[in-house]
């Protein structure tokens, strides 16, 4: 830290470890003592960059804090909606509702199928808002009149649009340096490394080149990133979800 001229600030540094349940049944240190004055705890939760991680990574604390948020901005959306054309309040919902919902949501990839279907509740929510529809009613094919992946969609796209620019010099060089080719064969593949526990294989250095190496040849060679994430979005928005999960099998 002093090579960085960085401080340690003990009153907001918090120590998490991650693991399954087992391994952290078995851990029984509860902090580090810096000096006689100064310790650092361990904890089961931990804010980095406005996302909520707990030691398994179900992300529960996350999901609720992201209902509170979204489901009260809706609430306020529809209680002024009526001073509002039906452009805006769609351009509102995808500013403060839908955005919140594509941050950092490559961290939701692997995530229980609970997890999942409170983020799509949370996405129907937000179409009912600009559709007009009430609670209980059915959403039907309004996502798709507003040309909206769902939440599984939107993951894969997230990752498929990180490896691209990983591939094309777009991204840091950490997330480069997590790609390689493979050099047997006719066609050009990435490798996919090898991983042997449940969160390796949701890791991006995993899942990315596998997402990739599926897409077809006309969305990887794509010219820009633009051309990419429109033929992205247009190739899932046509997959079934039983489809999607062939990207990443």
């Amino acid at each position: 830290m002093n090579s960085f001229y960085l401080k340690l600030n003990d009153d907001k540094t918090q120590i998490i470890v991650f693991g399954s349940r087992n391994v952290l049944n078995d851990l029984h240190i509860n902090g580090i003592n810096l000096n006689p004055n100064t310790s650092i705890r361990f904890v089961p939760t931990v804010n980095n960059l406005g996302i909520y991680m707990n030691h398994t990574l179900t992300f529960d604390k996350q999901i609720s804090e992201l209902k509170k948020k979204c489901f009260r901005t809706l609430r306020n959306i529809r209680k002024i909606k009526f001073l509002l054309q039906p452009d805006q309040v769609k351009v509102i919902v995808n500013s403060l509702v839908v955005s919140c919902l594509d941050y950092c949501n490559g961290l939701f990839f692997g995530a229980t199928e609970r997890i999942l279907k409170q983020l799509q509740l949370i996405q129907n929510s937000a179409s009912k808002a600009i559709t007009g529809k009430y609670k209980h009613d059915h959403i039907g094919d309004d996502l798709k009149q507003l040309h909206w992946l769902n939440i599984r969609q939107r993951i894969v796209f997230k990752l498929g649009l990180l490896a691209y620019k990983a591939l094309n010099g777009l991204a840091p060089q950490y997330l480069q340096d997590m790609f390689r080719f493979s050099h047997h064969g006719h066609t050009l593949k990435l490798i996919v490394p090898l991983s042997l526990t449940k969160y390796g294989s949701r890791s991006f250095s995993v899942i990315g080149p596998k997402i990739f190496n599926n897409l077809p040849l006309h969305i990887t060679t794509s010219i820009s990133k633009e051309a990419f994430k429109s033929s992205l979005k247009t190739y899932l928005f046509n997959l079934s979800d039983q489809d999607l999960e062939k990207l990443y099998d």
